[in-house]
């Protein structure tokens, strides 16, 4: 072996920590607790009982359970799980590759174990649209950390106001409450970037439901947003013109790439 990679290989190997494993662990436990805590709490309060049983829900039709929203929940999920773990992966110690890799089996397995729950629950049955569209999910959330190019142009968000007919806070159920933005951002054009005015301006289209789960008449509807783009204000405005600079920035950056603030004009199209 030649020296010189012999060098390179002894510094990378004193870079990891000695208890990566068991961050690592820690990472993915925490997280499974959250999830597995909210499912009992929430999904599963009727218990479990009985075989395995599985369901053919549908996708987006009008006669589904939720009108497709709950499958752009899924989607969702995985998605943000992929980008939220990725960072915390590469702080523990993990390489970048690694650590994409870690957020995506980690996510999928989680989601997964949840399916299989819901499978043997009283009030829940498997469904293969659900699993897949949690995998779909962390291939979106990798396809973007693995393509900066791409993820500078393109964000998926979910936008949560609390509907009237819902007492608490629940942005993982109240559907009626929820609208899953794919946003196409002009400050990841180098054009548009130069162009002071055009910077900040958004492109949203978006997909959400009304009054599923509940005795109310039921809509699928569809948007169309123009909204601003708060990280690269934030950068702009604070961080001289830097994206990406510090880690607070990069966290709040995440936040926006994650959740769709009320900084938005919506256009809406009702299917039924």
């Amino acid at each position: 072996m030649p020296a010189v990679y012999a060098e390179e290989l002894q510094t990378k190997q004193d870079s990891v920590p000695s208890n990566l494993k068991l961050r690592n662990a820690l990472i993915i436990g925490g997280g499974a607790t959250l999830v597995m805590a909210y499912g009992f709490s929430n999904w599963w309060q009727s218990g479990l009982g009985g075989g395995f049983q599985t369901t053919n829900e549908g996708w987006f039709g009008a006669g589904t359970p939720f009108g497709g929203a709950d499958k752009f929940g899924h989607l969702y999920a995985n998605y943000a799980g992929v980008r939220l773990l990725t960072p915390l992966f590469e702080m523990a110690g993990n390489s970048r590759d690694s650590s994409v890799s870690l957020a995506l089996w980690s996510t999928l397995g989680v989601y997964t174990a949840v399916e299989v729950i819901d499978g043997f629950s009283r009030k829940w049955n498997f469904s293969p649209q659900d699993a897949l569209a949690n995998l779909g999910g962390v291939l979106l959330g990798r396809a973007l950390e693995t393509h900066p190019e791409l993820d500078a142009i393109l964000d998926f968000r979910l936008d949560y106001r609390r509907s009237p007919r819902s007492p608490d806070f629940d942005p993982f159920g109240d559907y009626s409450a929820e609208k899953f933005l794919f946003v196409v951002k002009a400050d990841g054009f180098p054009a548009l970037r130069e162009n002071r005015y055009l910077r900040y301006l958004e492109i949203a289209v978006g997909y959400g439901t009304r009054g599923y789960g509940s005795t109310e008449k039921h809509y699928r509807d569809t948007y169309v947003g123009l909204s601003l783009n708060l990280a690269r204000l934030l950068a702009d405005t604070v961080y001289d013109g830097h994206m990406h600079s510090t880690a607070f920035q990069r966290g709040t950056d995440r936040l926006f790439e994650l959740v769709q603030f009320p900084t938005i004009a919506y256009g809406r199209w009702t299917a039924d």
